[in-house]
């Protein structure tokens, strides 16, 4: 019994370490530190990942400028077309959609997202966290 104790208060002293290391080094979080991406979004990084279907929600005139490589154009002007569009790719190979405008403080996106989500219960949909100029 004596053993099993002293094996606890190692096991406790370890990850104590553990913890004050992961917190010293920045390796982990701090527990009231806001979270660094909110609901609904992905990272630039975890998308190219991925095989996506990409949606840019910018205007047609930045979209005709430069946009992500096979991105479908979908913001409010042309919903009824993009969406046609984009039903299509999905339909084809149904895959998970990201969706994203111009910089982190653009709406557009988290808009046209939950549109989509109410049109397409079944859909997997994030938002690009800092849009377009994260892709730059």
């Amino acid at each position: 019994m004596r053993s099993l104790g002293r094996e606890f208060i190692i096991i406790a002293i370890l990850v104590c370490l553990g913890m004050g290391f992961s917190l010293a080094t920045g390796r982990s979080p701090l527990p009231w530190a806001a979270p660094e991406i909110g609901p609904g979004e992905i990272r630039l990084i975890d998308a190219k990942a991925l095989d996506l279907i990409w949606v840019d929600a910018r205007n047609e005139e930045d979209f005709a400028k430069a946009h992500i490589p096979e991105a479908i154009l979908l913001n409010e002007e042309n919903w009824d077309t993009g969406l046609i569009n984009l039903m299509e790719a999905w339909l084809s190979i149904p895959r998970p959609m990201v969706i994203y405008c111009a910089d982190a403080s653009c709406g557009t996106s988290k808009k046209i997202a939950e549109r989509l989500r109410e049109a397409l219960p079944e859909a997997e949909i994030y938002t690009l966290k800092g849009g377009w100029e994260s892709w730059e």
